[in-house]
């Protein structure tokens, strides 16, 4: 019976990574900042050497607190196209999230940050679009439907 158990959990475990490379990225548009009435998404970049640092920011604008869900470990992802709308780089490409709601309270006025480092040094110059999204499941318990709220297109220039 031990036995069993102990197999059970064990699939159970595995069941519960994913991979993130099929996540889902909507064609927002956006400048560089994005304002709702509750809720303010940002992306900056910043290229040095061969890395371009990526930092998006979600700041609380309300009165009260509110919380975001995430859907997995994944809590945003990053596209990088040539001109001619070519992929040349996903964030979740070749990675495993965990499949666990993660549940995050701001505060008002709280911004909370994530930061990612892109290698660029195979990629060519030249100009590209990023294209970045958070990817939540709730905001306050309530079921999410993205309205270009958390995405954001900026072009960037690699050199």
């Amino acid at each position: 019976m031990k036995k069993w158990i102990w197999l059970l959990s064990v699939l159970m475990l595995l069941s519960a990574c994913g991979q993130g490379a099929n996540a889902p990225l909507s064609n927002g548009e956006g400048d560089e900042k994005l304002v709702d009435s509750n809720w303010i998404f940002t992306v900056e970049t910043d290229q040095t050497d061969n890395e371009l640092l990526v930092k998006l920011a979600v700041t609380n604008n309300q009165e009260e607190a509110s919380a975001i869900d995430f859907s997995s470990g994944q809590k945003y992802e990053l596209v990088l196209l040539d001109e001619a709308g070519t992929e040349v780089y996903r964030y979740s490409e070749g990675k495993m999230f965990t499949m666990a709601l993660i549940h995050e309270t701001f505060e008002p006025g709280e911004s909370k940050e994530f930061e990612e480092r892109i290698n660029v040094e195979d990629i060519p110059k030249g100009v590209y679009t990023l294209k970045a999204q958070l990817i939540l499941a709730a905001i306050d318990g309530e079921a999410w439907t993205e309205d270009g709220t958390f995405q954001k297109q900026v072009d960037i220039e690699i050199k």
